[in-house]
């Protein structure tokens, strides 16, 4: 199989295009149901519902969105048309939702139907981003390495976000004239400069990449209908799908719960963004040492035992952070407790870096076997299941959150000005967000891991490698036959 490198500017501009994208899309996974919880008065309840329904339409919308780009074929590119026009689509959907102004009037209603178009409009950038990845090169560690360059890149950005949010909202929402806090006022400013951002990386990216050809014979338009028979008949990509929505859901009830965790268990929303940053230091970690794990490991196990690592370690990790936080450290100081439990986070949650990049080269994995067993390529469609499986993932999370605080005896704005005292909040709902951050999570990871390891087939050793030299086999064929038949059309 041939190298096929690729070129150090190619993979740092399409890496650099997923900081602002990452940025905005933690704003809005991050953020938005505490923004809208804490500052516009709408209930928890009202917004886990709201993100379950909005994901419902996302099954439909994400393959037909996958379908378009897959039947793009453009001078300019499929990749570079679709993640230029959804990023500008998406940044207008990201301003006007945590536009305050013009939510007052009837902020149920204008929260929803934004949130909708936001999600539409995420899909159209997100998509073809990442199923690029597959388009760069056939060769297994070239796409470990761009997908690796990335996905490191990509989670600075969303790093950044959920660490400065709080306390960049509460600079920019601070009138020093009547010295008084309005925090919708500095959700709305911050999410124009994130918005800004986000606009000017896509373009270094879409100023950088060089798409390959990769269409056999005629381009063939794929019909809808053809596009969710690839997704249900490609059995490797259901079990990827389903396995990925398992991981994801766990990382969301975790970081989703950890804000309200910290500020109604513990007292001090403040230390949510102090986790954040040890926690972006683990992934880091677990992305920097990728390589190194994934050569070990390919060698003896294929993807099967790296995989396995990456979510083993955390699984134990929330479990010892749960025994630290409630029993073993229990009447130790705030300060104590915290710092053990970041120090176990620190340790055990890296491999939540390695996981990031094998969802993108599982489905790099399934787009060529989908190739390899229905003669289509459908990159797009393939990686519609990436961005709907994200979303997916963080709806059930947020219906699991926004319901369990609600029957726990969450109100909303429990620690505004008249309210100063811990003793308000509810035992129950400080056992809810104990079980939503630490028990919920690796019972998700296990039930992930468990499913990747007795269905998917296509992480034995040497199974891709054989597709892949065989694709290319069939390729070169079809390529002459079309040169052969040219001269007589």
């Amino acid at each position: 199989m041939s190298s096929q490198k690729v070129s150090k500017k190619l993979k740092w501009g399409y890496a650099f295009g997923g900081i602002g994208k990452d940025m905005c899309y933690a704003l809005v996974s991050n953020y938005l149901m505490y923004y809208c919880t804490e500052n516009l008065g709408i209930s928890a309840l009202f917004m886990g519902v709201l993100f379950f329904f909005a994901r419902l339409w996302d099954a439909i919308n994400d393959p037909i969105m996958g379908t378009f780009v897959d039947n793009t074929h453009l001078k300019f590119g499929r990749y570079r048309f679709w993640m230029l026009i959804g990023t500008l689509a998406n940044v207008v959907a990201v301003i006007f939702l945590f536009n305050p102004y013009l939510a007052s009037h009837a902020p149920r209603v204008y929260i929803a139907v934004f949130y909708v178009i936001w999600g539409m409009t995420y899909t159209m950038v997100d998509v073809p981003y990442w199923a690029f990845n597959s388009n760069v090169s056939d060769d297994r560690k070239e796409r470990e390495s761009v997908s690796t360059l990335a996905r490191l890149l990509t989670s600075l950005g969303a790093l950044s976000t959920q660490v400065l949010t709080l306390s960049v909202v509460g600079k920019l929402g601070y009138d020093a004239v009547t010295k008084t806090q309005h925090n919708e006022k500095g959700y709305f400013v911050w999410a124009i400069i994130v918005s800004a951002a986000f606009v000017f990386t896509m373009l270094i990216a879409v100023g950088t990449i060089k798409e390959r050809n990769l269409d056999s014979k005629k381009a063939e338009r794929i019909t809808f209908k053809e596009a969710f028979s690839v997704l249900t008949k490609n059995d490797q990509l259901v079990i990827a799908v389903v396995v990925f929505i398992f991981i994801n859901i766990a990382q969301n009830l975790a970081l989703g719960s950890a804000l309200y965790y910290f500020n109604y268990v513990w007292g001090d929303e403040n230390l949510y963004s102090k986790f954040v940053i040890v926690l972006g230091a683990s992934i880091g970690i677990g992305l920097l040492s990728f390589p190194l794990l994934s050569k070990v490991l390919y060698k003896r196990s294929g993807r099967l035992g790296h995989l396995l690592l990456a979510l083993i370690s955390p699984i134990i990790g929330f479990l010892l952070m749960f025994l630290s936080n409630n029993f073993i450290l229990k009447n130790a100081s705030t300060d104590v407790r915290f710092y053990v439990c970041c120090g176990i986070g620190l340790v055990s949650l890296i491999g939540f870096g390695s996981v990031t990049i094998l969802l993108t080269l599982i489905m790099s994995d399934c787009v060529d076997y989908g190739e390899y067993i229905f003669g289509k390529r459908t990159e797009n469609i393939v990686f519609s299941m990436q961005t709907f499986l994200v979303k997916f993932a963080g709806a059930i999370s947020y219906v699991i959150i926004g319901v369990s605080m609600h029957l726990s005896g969450y109100k909303g704005s429990m620690f505004d000005s008249n309210a100063v005292a811990m003793s308000v909040v509810p035992e129950s709902l400080k056992t809810a967000l104990n079980i939503l951050m630490f028990i919920l999570p690796p019972a998700f990871l296990l039930a992930g891991a468990i499913l990747f390891a007795t269905k998917y087939k296509l992480a034995k050793k040497g199974k891709m490698e054989e597709i892949r030299e065989k694709l290319q086999e069939r390729r070169a064929l079809e390529n002459e036959e079309t040169a052969v038949s040219e001269p007589a059309q």
